[in-house]
């Protein structure tokens, strides 16, 4: 049993800026653009395998050149491609990302053919989606296909983890089903409607999840680490301490080793702690996948540098 993952294939195209621009206004980046791997769900995908675990991917791309890097790439890191289908009818989908001197983000994506990926392709991968144990998903491929994979995930017992990314316009009326969600504090308002800023935001929001029917919440909160919660335990987690050079996919290192994590037999708690350290070391480097750290470099960090667990 492993993980199936369930989700975007893009590739992304990176600038680095002064400060973001404003309406009408003109910025020149700071150096040359790249080209890197990317997608939401291929970042998780990538993550669960760096992380140990057993991983299949289930997606879309085009039939060009940006697909064929994407499916090797993902082949290289060890994550099973079998169920990632090509179209000639539209692209690979494609991010602009431009980071600012603070290593903040602003991200837009064209989804090209991960808007093709359908809940009849979901029914063609059943077989792997039924033998696995976690079934991760995000927001960046049509509502139709993720509630069909949660249905057979559900049918047939396997966890879903949901990463409600990018922030939902209306609500989701499925989050009874979800086991583990794990929200930045942007998709987390958008979900409830109430803010984190607070000192008591992130356990109402918690809070209000779990109404929903959500069994566990983990609340990713950037440079104030993540709020972790269910119907037995709240607690916060502390941020480990870095550098910032680029926060790009640094929830999908979270999600992605967050269900390795689990699928290895870790706690909640354990799990939880070794996503917040896996997306703490990955903001130090540019990219979202670039410089994936692999659990032992984790671990590695976790013995020096991540704090212990504090109790709320």
């Amino acid at each position: 049993m492993g993980i199936a993952v369930i989700g975007s294939i893009n590739t992304d195209l990176t600038i680095r800026v002064p400060h973001f621009s404003k309406r009408n206004e003109t910025v020149m980046g700071t150096g040359d653009y790249t080209l890197l791997q990317g997608g939401k769900g291929a970042n998780q995908a990538a993550a669960a395998a760096a992380a140990g675990a057993n991983v299949h991917m289930i997606g879309k791309v085009g039939a060009d050149d940006f697909g064929i890097r994407a499916v090797e790439s993902l082949t290289a890191i060890g994550v099973n491609c079998d169920y990632v289908s090509r179209t000639s009818e539209h692209a690979t989908g494609l991010a602009t990302i431009l980071v600012d001197d603070t290593g903040d983000n602003s991200i837009t994506v064209a989804p090209g053919a991960n808007a093709q990926l359908s809940a009849k392709d979901i029914r063609a991968a059943e077989t792997i989606i039924t033998q696995s144990q976690i079934v991760m998903l995000q927001l960046e491929i049509p509502m139709a296909t993720v509630e069909e994979a949660i249905r057979i995930a559900r049918i047939n017992g396997a966890l879903v983890l949901l990463d409600p990314a990018p922030a939902p316009s209306k609500p989701l009326d499925f989050l009874d089903y979800v086991d583990y969600l794990t929200p930045n504090e942007i998709e987390a308002e958008a979900l409830t409607g109430l803010s984190t800023a607070s000192a008591m935001g992130p356990k109402e929001v918690a809070d209000y999840l779990l109404n929903l029917g959500v069994k566990n919440v983990a609340l990713t909160l950037g440079d104030r680490g993540t709020f972790i919660a269910n119907q037995e335990h709240k607690e916060q987690i502390p941020p480990s301490r870095v550098t910032v050079v680029d926060s790009t996919g640094a929830g999908d290192v979270f999600s992605g080793f967050l269900a390795a994590s689990l699928v290895q037999g870790l706690t909640f708690r354990e799990s939880s702690e070794m996503a917040s350290a896996a997306a703490a070391l990955s903001v130090t480097q540019p990219g979202a996948r670039s410089n994936l750290p692999n659990r032992h470099q984790v671990e590695e960090f976790m013995s020096r540098a991540f704090p212990r667990l504090i109790d709320s």
